[in-house]
């Protein structure tokens, strides 16, 4: 796959439209759609994304992201695009969407198709919809394909329903929409080391800013390092039983881990929640609990391994 970081002529793409947070389910069937056309043409697939979340710049908001811009370019390599244009939002949000179509997306890739979801726009006051994508489509020579809503148990799965799901911290059906484990990268720093002192060895990262942020509380978690796979137990919030009330952790406990991994970067999924964040009388209890948190674990992933594969971090 070929990153662009300016505009570039690359004729005959088959084009696909969108932000794409989250690479979900959804936004796979628009990509694929793209993919499929341009390998029928014998052309390429190319993806036009924004580096900044449009509304962040409409609204002066900052909008929570469940993907990094770097996390998202992995992905759509393995999902097979051919060529990605990143974009400043901020150099077209003024742009009428008649003056974006001809002079960027007609002149810069002169498209034999452009594919985008049923709610995608572009232009100055959104105009740039799903029907004036058709209307155009003769003029300009490309065929316009628009992706319906995409279901999943009966739900249309969509950014604001996922970015819901993970801030209340539902996993199981979150990762579901997403199809994979909504995860969070980080190298290990240096901690207080009271989690070993506990008996219970943890490796800190610093939870990124820029991704959607989850609730407080003891999470059941897989770390990747190293290509290997190892089951945790997260903590993310504070550490109330240890009077640590000012800096906000997140510790996984690795289980049957013992490497040094310091300055290391881990990669954490979030398969469930298992509780909120509580305050024990002492030390001893929160003892026990972390016990109780990884048996927990353990049970649990042998539930999951019954059911379905915990392998769904496959792009």
């Amino acid at each position: 796959m070929k990153i662009h970081n300016e505009l570039t002529y690359i004729n005959n793409s088959s084009l696909a439209l969108g932000y794409f947070d989250g690479l979900h389910l959804g936004h796979k069937v628009v990509l694929k759609n793209a993919i499929n056309i341009a390998k029928q043409n014998n052309t390429q697939s190319t993806v036009i994304i924004f580096r900044t979340h449009p509304l962040s710049v409409i609204s002066d908001k900052k909008i929570e992201q469940i993907l990094t811009l770097n996390e998202k370019l992995e992905i759509l390599n393995k999902i097979g695009i051919d060529n990605v244009i990143l974009l400043n939002f901020e150099d077209y949000a003024s742009v009428k969407a008649q003056f974006y179509l001809e002079n960027i997306l007609v002149k810069y890739f002169s498209p034999i198709a452009i594919t985008t979801g049923f709610n995608h726009s572009f232009g100055f006051n959104k105009e740039g919809n799903s029907s004036f994508l058709k209307k155009y489509q003769n003029k300009y020579g490309y065929k316009y394909f628009e992706i319906p809503p995409f279901t999943y148990d009966g739900s249309i799965v969509s950014c604001s329903v996922i970015r819901n799901l993970i801030a209340s911290g539902d996993f199981y059906e979150a990762d579901k929409l997403l199809g994979y484990n909504f995860f969070v990268r980080g190298n290990v720093v240096t901690g207080d080391k009271i989690a070993s002192k506990l008996g219970f060895a943890s490796a800190n990262i610093v939870y990124p800013k820029d991704k959607i942020q989850i609730p407080f509380g003891v999470y059941f978690v897989k770390v990747k390092y190293d290509n290997e796979i190892y089951t945790g137990v997260l903590n993310h919030g504070y550490a109330p039983t240890l009077n640590n009330e000012v800096h906000i952790k997140t510790e996984v406990h690795i289980i049957e881990f013992n490497k040094n991994i310091y300055g290391k970067e881990i990669e954490i999924s979030f398969i469930a929640k298992i509780r909120n964040q509580q305050k024990f009388e002492n030390i001893e209890k929160l003892k026990s609990q972390i016990i109780r948190d990884i048996a927990f674990t353990q049970i649990y992933e042998k539930f999951l391994n019954g059911h379905f594969s915990m392998t769904r971090n496959k792009f």
